[in-house]
């Protein structure tokens, strides 16, 4: 059975405060109002979804949240379905919170611009995946069916790593170069850094 919230009764525990030996399971909405009174600072109203079109012209759905923290203001957009985009962004407690949101669409926008990997099929029939332009990006997740070993999540779609090290055999003999960045920094590459100079 899923944990409920202790005091609203939401089945939805985002937060789980733990207190010595006790522990408090609440919702985003409770937790938030915790945070209200003892921070000074109050959620101001968002959409809790969105949509926007990826570089390929698809639209996808997001739910977003605003949680309230000591280190300040965090807002997630979460493809709505399985473990698709995330985003994540922080503001400082006396940020503006709408446009926080405004930035964590932009945010949204640029991460889902390229897509990096093309699927498609060989005469015989047989699936595909490479690199379209030798590189790619994407999200690190857990994976309940294998413990050994990471889901990564690109383009919006779920890879084992098995699937990804099938994606890097035409690749056999190059070289590369794996970069670990916290989910709430943005993914840039040299060329885009070099334009914004």
């Amino acid at each position: 059975m899923r944990e409920r919230c202790v005091r609203w009764g939401s089945e939805k525990v985002k937060v789980i405060l733990t207190k010595e030996t006790e522990s408090e399971a609440l919702c985003l909405r409770c937790y938030n109002g915790w945070m209200t009174e003892e921070l000074g600072v109050e959620a101001e109203s968002y959409p809790e979804k969105i949509s926007i079109r990826d570089s390929e012209g698809t639209l996808r759905d997001f739910e977003v949240e605003k949680k309230l923290d000591p280190i300040g203001v965090i807002m997630e957009a979460r493809e709505v379905g399985g473990m698709g985009y995330e985003f994540t962004l922080a503001g400082d407690l006396d940020e503006d919170q709408g446009q926080l949101l405004l930035e964590l669409i932009e945010k949204v926008k640029r991460g889902m611009a390229e897509t990096y990997i093309r699927t498609g099929n060989f005469p015989n029939g047989q699936c595909y995946h490479i690199l379209k332009a030798d590189r790619m990006a994407g999200r690190i997740a857990y994976d309940d069916e294998n413990e050994g070993a990471p889901l990564i999540v690109i383009d919006g779609t779920t890879y084992s790593w098995d699937e990804i090290g099938k994606l890097l055999m035409s690749y056999e003999g190059f070289q590369f170069k794996l970069e670990v960045m916290d989910r709430f920094e943005e993914i840039e590459w040299a060329d885009e850094r070099e334009e914004k100079r």
